[in-house]
């Protein structure tokens, strides 16, 4: 005599190699969403590598840029260099001294082409 679990045993009988096949490719899928569910956080962890590294860099430039400044400031707080430095920016000149300024050259004189649409406007400005 058959039972319902034997029917139902027969009527969904699944071969042993089938059902492997089938447990490995679950297993694969999972596996592979996984994977593609992880990439994204990985590139960005290996991005935000990438820029820390860029910014120690530049973070390096600007303390090495910073020493330098701040030694041409210690430089500049002697009394020579502020004396020089008031002279030629400021001209400014101690007592009986006497300040003398040259104008620069004028600057050349405009010279059209003789060629047309210039000839009018040179005619126009008198030349």
């Amino acid at each position: 005599m058959t039972t319902a679990t034997d029917h139902l045993s027969q009527r969904f009988f699944i071969p042993e190699k089938l059902r492997k096949y089938f447990f490995w490719t679950l297993i694969l899928i999972v596996v592979a969403a996984v994977l593609i569910w992880a990439i994204q956080p990985i590139r960005l962890w290996l991005e935000q590598g990438d820029d820390l590294s860029n910014k120690q860099q530049e973070l390096s430039d600007i303390q090495q840029s910073n020493e330098i400044l701040a030694e041409k400031a210690d430089s500049l707080r002697t009394a020579e260099q502020i004396e020089l430095v008031a002279r030629k920016n400021f001209g400014l000149i101690k007592d009986g001294e006497e300040a003398f300024a040259v104008s620069p050259p004028a600057p050349e004189p405009l010279v059209i082409p003789p060629a047309w649409p210039f000839t009018e406007l040179a005619d126009a400005l008198g030349g």
